[in-house]
């Protein structure tokens, strides 16, 4: 069992690189380089998330190829209310992509914008936060609780399976801390990218990670 918990360990690390990767500034340039910037901003965001989607399958099935052991299986009114707690974090994780909007996250206005032939393309967005009016951020829905609620989600939805095995243990904990690394430089992207409004957000009372209770019924400005 242990052989297969490191393996599971190793192989989520090389998933999490792999998804680093794509994501970094690196290559999104590399890209723009090698197609253009039109045709980079249209399609990454779409080659990005097919991808992820791709080595998540590989992963998985690779994962389940390995020996494990069951560590625990709730049942009845138990499990009843485990589910009910991924189902909370899958409809989080809904709201926070509604704020950051879906267009945006799925890639679809880039790739409509090069359909209808439109002469300028932005790229999505740096990273996924909050709304920006050009002045101030402007924190609505989930990010006026926590500031990365994108990668807050997956969390109920992984540690709240009514079963526990060996290997999803490890996937989880792997998992749980590639998020909080995640929004940890997140941070620091968003602040690039938008410099002293970013910096308001940060001080005004919302959490970094795990969700509060906001002090004032608009985080920000």
């Amino acid at each position: 069992m242990l052989k297969a918990f490191t393996k599971t360990c190793l192989a989520t690390l090389l998933y999490a690189a792999v998804h680093s990767f794509f994501a970094s500034d690196w290559a999104k340039r590399s890209a723009a380089n090698v197609v253009g910037p039109r045709i980079r901003n249209a399609l990454y965001r779409p080659f990005y998330l097919a991808q992820s989607i791709a080595t998540m399958v590989i992963l998985v099935r690779y994962i389940r190829r390995q020996p494990s052991r069951e560590l625990f299986q709730l049942k009845l009114g138990t499990a009843v209310a485990f589910r009910g707690l991924q189902a909370a974090g899958f409809f989080w994780a809904i709201a926070a992509a509604y704020e950051v909007k879906f267009t945006e996250i799925l890639g679809i206005r880039p790739l409509m914008a090069l359909l209808t032939r439109a002469p300028n393309i932005a790229p999505e967005p740096e990273a996924q936060g909050p709304s920006f009016d050009g002045h101030n951020m402007r924190a609505y829905g989930p990010f006026r609780w926590a500031r990365h609620p994108l990668n807050l989600a997956p969390l109920p939805i992984l540690w709240f399976n009514p079963r526990m095995t060996t290997n999803l243990l490890a996937f989880n904990l792997v998992s749980t801390a590639y998020l909080v690394i995640g929004s940890l430089h997140e941070e620091i992207r968003l602040f690039n990218r938008y410099g002293q409004p970013y910096r308001v957000y940060q001080r005004s009372g919302v959490s970094f990670y795990l969700p509060q209770l906001p002090r004032t019924p608009r985080a920000c400005p």
